[in-house]
């Protein structure tokens, strides 16, 4: 793949930053905990209380820029040493200078991982981590680093910035938040997924005239809250039937309808239960515990309704000798309100789910030094959230990037955001876009280039002045 001669701007990262979904965990500070940990996976059956299921969001993101990958060239790959312009070249020379230079490797697999550089502020580790693939083609640009540590700190995030077709190489770039008091940092990959593809438009291959005419005749079970196997139950419209702790549940496995082009699961059961449409479905025991989505109904206009719902995991499946529960997702929409409206006949089905077709589960691990840069300026701001309430703010500037904190954070629209940080030569830096939510309080933006934390003088969020102060 020929390299670009186009500059990588700070536009061109903050478009691929847009894109990128939350995949967050929390770790506390010092500890190697999971870092991605999905409330989709898997519940062993000794787990006695249901959670409420929250589904992670698998986008294929584009790539911005392709770049000629070249590991180690000349004189330096004769000792080992990475050329860190060669592999990372979409950043810039400045940005490059604050790099440490890795070259720790672990293959399994079939797959090479190489941490290739880093660098920390102190509060913040950004590591560039290339992955290979050495046998095949099961790394793409829709790469998912699903299941991930790393050393220290209390929040992490992954995101492929480049990829390489034709070195089968994608450049993942790691964010760890929280301050690290050890110089030694491990970095380790259990699972990884590829061909990911979301479809919003599955149509859904039911007979609905002949649902509604044998609407009140479905067969079903109750389940009882405390003594069957019930793993996961979510959303608000199934709250009651919670609370009373007898949930029906339609037979099992009455039916085997098939959603075109989508393999990891089938329909094993739908009908009408109490003006309730139930839809079981029946996932593959590995690639389905991966995936997710949900049904929802358009009118005859193609316009997507607003109707109550809730999903209940339930059941259990052996797997490698390990009894897991949720062997059945059932989706519950409460269709009562367009019932007496006499408006069923104009509903068409539809699901939205994605498709990922490669999961790949291994022990990629490397441990490496790193040193702190302790250059860093600190600030306070109170911006408004959406009620007009205040919310107090603690900024930290690095030459990484810049760290919000604060309790409601979460309350500021990420949208809304817009922030400039001056320098004592007038110019300035503009960040209008690209902040990672790394937890709820905590908001990160990453620089495209190095920022020269001496020259900078304030910042200006939404319209507001914030002075800074060394720290």
């Amino acid at each position: 793949m020929k390299a670009s001669n186009q500059p990588f701007t700070e536009q061109n990262l903050a478009n691929i930053k847009r894109l990128f979904y939350k995949k967050v965990a929390m770790n506390e500070s010092g500890t190697d905990k999971p870092s991605a940990v999905s409330h989709d996976s898997p519940i062993p059956l000794t787990q006695t209380r249901p959670r409420r299921k929250r589904v992670r969001k698998a986008i294929s993101i584009p790539v911005a820029a392709a770049f000629s990958l070249c590991l180690m060239t000349g004189a330096a790959a004769s000792v080992g040493i990475i050329d860190l312009s060669s592999v990372l070249h979409f950043l810039g020379e400045d940005r490059l200078s604050i790099l440490k230079p890795v070259h720790q490797v672990s293959e399994d697999q079939g797959i090479r991982m190489e941490v290739i550089g880093a660098a920390r502020d102190g509060n913040t580790t950004e590591i560039y981590v290339a992955l290979t693939d050495l046998t095949g083609h099961r790394i793409d640009d829709t790469l998912d680093i699903y299941d991930f540590r790393v050393s220290g700190g209390r929040a992490n995030n992954a995101q492929v910035v480049q990829y390489d077709e034709s070195k089968q190489t994608a450049i993942v770039r790691f964010l760890i938040q929280g301050k690290v008091s050890a110089q030694r940092i491990t970095v380790r990959i259990n699972t990884m997924m590829s061909g990911a593809a979301r479809n919003d438009d599955y149509r859904v291959p039911v007979d609905w005239d002949k649902l509604l005419q044998e609407k009140n005749t479905t067969s079903y079970d109750i389940l009882d809250r405390e003594t069957d196997s019930i793993s996961g139950f979510g959303g608000e419209a199934g709250n009651d039937l919670w609370e009373i702790g007898k949930i029906p549940v339609l037979h099992q496995d009455v039916t085997q309808i098939h959603v075109e082009g989508m393999d990891w699961m089938h329909i094993s059961n739908i009908g009408f239960i109490d003006d309730q449409l139930h839809i079981q479905t029946n996932p593959d025991k590995e690639i389905g515990e991966y995936n997710h989505g949900h049904f929802y109904f358009t009118n005859e206009q193609g316009k997507k309704l607003d109707i109550p719902e809730y999903s209940i995991s339930y059941g259990h499946y052996m797997k490698d000798g390990v009894g897991y529960g949720g062997d059945y997702i059932e989706y519950v929409y409460d269709l009562s309100a367009l019932s007496k409206a006499g408006q069923l006949h104009q509903l068409k089905l539809k699901g939205s789910f994605t498709n990922i077709t490669e999961v790949l589960k291994g022990n990629w691990t490397t441990t490496f030094d790193l040193k702190k840069d302790a250059v860093r300026k600190v600030g306070a701001i109170q911006l408004s959230d959406p009620d007009g309430s205040q919310v107090p703010i603690s900024i930290q500037l690095s030459t990484i990037g810049i760290t919000l904190t604060g309790e409601k954070l979460e309350k500021i629209p990420l949208d809304d955001l817009r922030m400039e940080i001056y320098l004592k030569d007038g110019s300035r830096l503009t960040a209008v876009s690209g902040f990672i939510s790394l937890d709820q309080d905590l908001l990160k933006w990453i620089s495209p280039s190095t920022i020269p934390v001496h020259d900078v003088t304030h910042l200006l969020i939404n319209g507001q002045k914030v002075p800074l102060q060394d720290e």
